[in-house]
C-alpha cells in the first residue's frame, strides 16, 4: 500500500481492513479498532469468520469463495462481533487484488435508529449498541405506556413506529402479552424485581423470551424469539417421557399415543392432532388418538376405507406418502369426508403414514389439521418426521409386547395340557397295565383292560394333536 493510500487507510472515519483469501486478518484501520475495541496486536491473525454473527458464518464462507471470482462486492450487510461480545451492522464492500492475493474491505455503520422521546437520556454509544442488537428492545414508563423500542421490537411487533410511540403494552393488538407475563411487569414496578420469563404468543404464532429490569419507577424489557430452540427442548422432552412412559404395562398403545399428541399440541397450539391405525389387510382406518378433535368426527371417519381419494388420512395410506391438503373445501380428496370436518371450522389437513420398520406396510396415519387454510413449514415438517419415527417405535413394541403376550399365554396353555391332560390318561395307561393278568392270557379281566387301554390311547392322541396345533401356531 503506497504512502497517500496508507494515510487514508489509517485517517478514515471509516473502516477499513485487509485479510487474506483464507480470512487471517492482517491490517485494520484505526477507525474498525475504536468501534469494535480490539487492539491490533488481538485482532491481527485473527481470522474474519470469527467476527461475523454465528447464525450468518455458511453466508460469509460462502462469500470467501465468491469474492475471488467475483473481484468486487459492494453493499453487503453483516453483523461484527466487538470486543465486549456486542454486535455492530455494518455494511460492507470488497475488493480482490489478483496481484497480492489479498481482500481489501470498507464499512459504514448500517443506518439504524433507537427510537426516544429524549434523546438527552441516553449517549450515543448506546444508543448504536440498543438500535444494532438483533432482539427487541424497550422501555415502559410507570403508566405502561412504551417510550423507547429499536428496530428489533418493532420487527417482532410487526407494527408502525408511531402505533408503537405512546401505546400502552397491554393493549397492543400485535402482542399478546400472557397472562402469565403481566404479573412479572407488575412485579418489576412494584418491587424493583427483574424477571426472566417465556411464553407462547398467539398472535406471533411463537415462543417468546422477555427480560425484565425494572430502573427508577420504569422498566427495560428485551425481548427475543425463541421459538426455534423452545420447541426443540419442548419435543425432547415430550419424547423422552413418551418412550419411559412405553416401557411400562399398564400404558396401552391408546393412552401412550394421548400423551403424545397432548404434548404436541401443548407445543403447537394451533395443531389439531390424530392418528388412526391401519387395519392388518391394508383396506379400513380405525380411531386410535385424537384428544382434541371433536368425539362425532372421529365417530364418522372410524372404519374409513383406504384409497385414492379418501380424504388426507386415507390417501397416505394408499400412497403411502404425506398427503397435504391446504383446503379441505375445495379438494376433491375430501369430497365424501368434508361435510363432516367442516361445521367444526378446521379447513386444513395434513396427513403422514407410519411404515413398519421391516415391512412395507402401514401402521397407522398421524395427521395435523388446522383451522385456517394453511401448508406446513419446515419446522412443522421436521416435527412430523420426528413423531412419526416416535410412532413407528410405540407402535412396533406395543404389537411386540402383545404377540409375546398371546405367545406366554400359548405356552401357558401347552403346559396347563401337558400337566393334566397328558399326566391324567399316562397315570390311567399305567394303572390299567398293573392290573393286566399276564399268567392268564385269556382272563376276561384283560379283555376288559385292553377296551380300556385303546380308549385312552385314543383320548391320550388328541390331546397330543392339540399341543401339535397349538404350537405350529407359536
Amino acid at each position: 500500500m503506497d504512502e497517500r493510500l496508507s494515510f487514508l487507510f489509517e485517517h478514515s472515519s471509516d473502516i477499513f481492513l485487509v485479510f487474506d483469501v483464507n480470512g487471517a486478518i492482517l491490517k485494520t484501520n484505526v477507525s474498525f479498532r475504536h468501534f469494535t475495541g480490539y487492539t491490533e496486536q488481538k485482532i491481527n491473525g485473527k481470522n474474519i469468520i470469527d467476527l461475523f454473527h454465528p447464525d450468518d458464518w455458511d453466508k460469509h464462507i460462502e462469500l470467501l469463495k465468491k469474492i475471488t471470482h467475483q473481484k468486487n462486492i459492494t453493499g453487503y450487510f453483516t453483523r461484527i462481533k466487538a470486543s465486549d461480545n456486542t454486535f455492530l451492522n455494518i455494511t460492507w464492500s470488497f475488493s480482490f487484488n489478483e496481484d497480492d492475493r489479498l481482500i481489501y474491505a470498507t464499512g459504514i455503520y448500517a443506518n439504524t435508529n433507537l427510537y426516544i422521546q429524549n434523546i438527552n437520556n441516553i449517549s450515543d454509544k448506546i444508543q448504536h449498541v440498543l438500535a444494532s442488537l438483533p432482539d427487541g428492545f424497550f422501555m415502559l414508563d410507570k403508566n405502561w405506556h412504551i417510550n423507547a423500542f429499536n428496530p428489533a421490537f418493532q420487527g417482532i411487533i410487526n407494527a408502525p413506529a408511531n402505533e408503537l410511540r405512546g401505546a400502552d403494552i397491554r393493549q397492543l393488538n400485535s402482542l399478546v402479552i400472557a397472562d402469565e407475563v403481566i404479573p412479572e411487569f407488575e412485579n418489576a414496578f412494584k418491587n424493583d424485581t427483574p424477571s426472566l420469563v417465556e411464553y407462547y404468543d398467539q398472535h406471533y404464532k411463537g415462543w417468546l423470551r422477555l427480560s425484565i429490569y425494572p430502573y427508577r419507577g420504569e422498566v427495560i424489557a428485551f425481548i427475543s424469539d425463541i421459538s426455534d430452540s423452545k420447541t426443540q427442548q419442548l419435543i425432547l422432552a415430550l419424547e423422552k417421557r413418551v418412550l419411559e412412559l412405553n416401557l411400562l404395562p399398564s400404558y396401552t398403545l391408546p393412552l401412550i399415543t394421548d400423551e403424545l399428541l397432548l404434548g404436541i399440541e401443548r407445543i403447537f397450539p394451533e395443531m389439531y392432532c390424530s392418528i388412526l391405525e391401519v387395519d392388518k389387510a391394508q383396506e379400513k382406518v380405525y380411531h386410535l388418538s385424537a384428544p382434541r378433535l371433536p368425539v362425532e368426527y372421529c365417530r364418522a371417519i372410524n372404519g374409513s376405507r383406504i384409497g385414492p381419494n379418501e380424504g388426507s388420512c386415507g390417501t397416505a395410506a394408499y400412497h403411502r406418502e404425506q398427503v397435504i391438503v391446504r383446503d379441505i373445501e375445495h379438494s376433491p380428496l375430501w369430497d365424501h369426508y368434508k361435510q363432516f370436518i367442516l361445521p367444526y371450522g378446521l379447513k386444513a389437513c395434513w396427513s403422514t403414514p407410519v411404515i413398519g420398520s421391516q415391512s412395507t406396510n402401514v401402521l397407522a396415519t398421524f395427521a395435523i389439521y388446522y383451522d385456517s387454510i394453511r401448508e406446513p413449514k419446515p419446522e412443522e415438517l421436521q416435527m412430523i418426521e420426528r413423531t412419526i419415527n416416535i410412532l413407528r417405535v410405540l407402535i412396533e413394541s406395543k404389537r411386540s409386547e402383545q404377540y409375546l403376550a398371546n405367545q406366554n399365554k400359548r405356552l401357558q396353555e401347552i403346559a396347563s395340557i401337558s400337566s393334566h391332560n397328558i399326566r391324567r390318561p399316562v397315570a390311567t395307561i399305567m394303572g390299567l397295565v398293573n392290573l393286566f393278568d399276564k399268567n392268564k392270557m385269556d382272563n376276561p379281566l384283560n379283555k376288559e383292560i385292553m377296551e380300556h387301554l385303546r380308549t385312552t390311547a385314543i383320548e391320550l392322541d388328541d390331546v397330543i394333536h392339540i399341543i401339535v396345533e397349538k404350537t405350529v401356531n407359536i
